[in-house]
Order: C-alpha cells, then structure tokens, then sequence
C-alpha cells in the first residue's frame, strides 16, 4: 500500500474510533465479560436513604434533616454523602457505567441536582442528566433517575400521581420514555416508591394495593397501545416479592417467563435489605415480556465492600447505612455510610 492509501485507511479508522465513542460505545474491562453500551442496557434501582437539601423548605416537614435539626444535617455531610453515592454508580458494573438509575428517597429536584453536581455526574466523560418533580409525600420525600445522556436520550417524563386524596399523600411514580441512542430501542421506565409499613404492616396494606391498583392501569393503558413496548419498573416496594399487592394486585410473578409482568428479583439468592437481624429484598426490578425479546434480563445485587459493615447485634454483615437511629453513622473509616438498602440492577441484551 502506498503512503497516500496508508493515510486515508488510517483517517478512516481514526472516524470508526470517534463515532464508537460517541455512540456510547465502551470496551469492558478485563475478564466482565459482558457486551456493552452498543447492544447492551444496563439500569440500576437504589433507595439512597433520606437524600435531603439541607436547607429547610416551609412547605415540607423536613426540618429534621436541616443543620439545627435532630439529624443535623449539614452541607458538609450531603456533599461527602453525594460524592460517596457517585462512586457506587461509577463502580456498580465495572467499564460500563448504568444507562439508567432508578433513586428513591431524594428530597426533590433540588437535591438531586446537588447530587450530581457534588458527585461530579456531569461531564465530558460521565454524562448523567437529572429528572424529578415535587412530590405530594410530607417530607418532601421524591422518586428521582440518572440517565446517562451519551447513551440515552429523553422522549417524555412526567409523574404518575398515585395518592388517594383526603386518605393517601405519598410519593408520586416517576415515569420516562427513554430511547437507547445507538440502537433506537425504546423503554417506558418508571421508578416507585410504595408506601412503607409505618403504623403497622396489616393496617398499611390497603396503602401499598392502592399504589400498585393505580400503577397497573397506567402499564396497562401504555400495552393496550403498544403491545411489545419495554416497560421497566424499579424501587422501593417497600415488601417482598410474594405479597399480594405486587403478585396479585400489580400482577407481578417471579420464576415466570409466561406472564405479562415479570418480577426478576427472584433470580439471584442475595438481597437488598436486613431488618432485624434477616436479610430480604423490597427492592425490585419488573419488566414486560418486550424487555426479555434477547433473553431475562438477570436481576443482581450490587454489592460493593464499602456498601457493607459488620453487624455487630446479629451476624454477618449489614448495609452501611448513614445513620444509626439519630446518630450518623462515621464507621471504621470515619467517612460515613451509604444507605440502609443495596443497590439492584439488570442487563438488557439488545440485539
């Protein structure tokens, strides 16, 4: 080959190299073996517990994470806090950083923008864009999502109200159109937040039906027009998979490759969440059957060393979370933990 013809193979190389990087497409690092960013989705759910701006909001009763309140909860603590939170994003799945977090537990939108803003999720080289809306619970409390802007771009968001007027203000569900850039691929993901088991699990049940009444008909009017579409719920349910309301009311099944909803929280034999001494999972990842076209997506929990400490009333280990009671937590490093949950999160194959 002449010197001329050497440059022009070199130039078009050097322009497959730019467009792959530009398309999100990423190698994985050495032994994942996984395929990534090109024919892959990888989405991830996170209860970050009580994720708050500490300045007080008139409107909320979220005085007690404000510096003067009961958690004192400084600017200091929320922007090491974020910075920690980012580097479990950046660590969860090795090369190929989530397409799509799911959060919960934020306190509205401007809290999740001194999320990414402190963690430093926006940038040349990771581009997480923000979504959340005021939310009706009392605190101030929201369901919130990242989506990595490189790789996906936004054709809708809004909240999906499902509170009970008079009787029920709690947490809205955050819904987003999503389309995966380098393969068009379309998903409907919506992040939850259930009611918790505040005041008694029997005496809360009818909460939890009530949220799962209300987010089945909206999955189902998105069906009813798109029959194939990619839905993916993820959160916070705030109970275990065999409940009524998520496997009866909201219709969801594990170990299922049949139905039209399909819990994969079932697919791993780890989990999320210790109460009192017995580990579980609450935090679930449900699909329709247009997300499984490639194959199940494989439900997994993250769990990174720095995610976990010693649990020193029961056995074993727990999640390292940010507060122990009223007192915040500094562990063994002295840095302060995470959050009282683990993350969650699935690989979507593609094509």
């Amino acid at each position: 080959m002449n010197r001329k013809g050497l440059c022009g193979l070199l130039a078009m190389l050097a322009l497959v190299v730019l467009f792959g990087c530009r398309s999100g497409r990423q190698v994985a690092s050495s032994g994942s073996g996984d395929r990534h960013m090109g024919d892959t989705v990888v989405i991830m759910s996170y209860n970050v517990e009580n994720f708050f701006d500490p300045a007080d909001d008139p409107a909320k009763q979220d005085e007690s994470f404000t510096p003067g309140g009961d958690f004192h909860w400084t600017e200091g603590r929320m922007r090491a806090k974020a910075r920690r939170l980012a580097g479990v994003f950046l660590k969860a799945n090795a090369a190929h950083t989530p397409d799509v977090i799911g959060l919960c537990e934020v306190e509205g939108p401007s809290a999740l923008k001194q999320l990414v803003l402190h963690g430093r999720l926006d940038n040349d080289t990771v581009g997480y864009y923000p979504l959340c809306f005021t939310s009706p619970d009392t605190r101030g409390i929201c369901t919130a999502m990242l989506f990595n802007k490189y790789t996906m771009e936004l054709l809708e968001t809004r909240p999906i109200f499902v509170s009970k007027p008079n009787d029920l203000l709690t947490r809205d569900v955050l819904y987003a159109k999503l389309r995966h850039i380098a393969t068009k691929t379309e998903f409907h993901i919506m992040v939850n937040h259930w009611p918790s088991k505040y005041g008694g699990e029997k005496e809360t049940i009818w909460k939890r039906d009530h949220v799962a009444k209300r987010t089945r008909a909206f999955c189902d009017s998105i069906l009813g027009v798109e029959p194939n579409a990619k839905i993916v719920l993820m959160g916070d349910f705030n109970d275990t998979a065999d409940v009524e309301a998520i496997s009866e009311t909201f219709g969801a099944k594990t170990n299922d490759n049949t139905c039209t909803y399909r819990n994969l929280s079932a697919d791993t034999e780890d989990y999320s969440y210790k109460y009192r001494g017995h580990w579980q999972t609450i935090d679930h990842i449900i699909v329709t059957p247009g997300v499984c076209e490639k194959g199940r997506p494989v439900f997994s929990v993250v769990r990174l060393p720095e995610l976990l400490e010693p649990d020193d009333r029961y056995v074993g280990d727990k999640p390292f979370r940010t507060y122990l009671g009223r007192k915040f937590n500094y562990g063994s490093t002295g840095a302060g933990g995470y959050s009282d949950h683990l993350p969650v999160m699935i690989k979507v194959v593609l094509d």
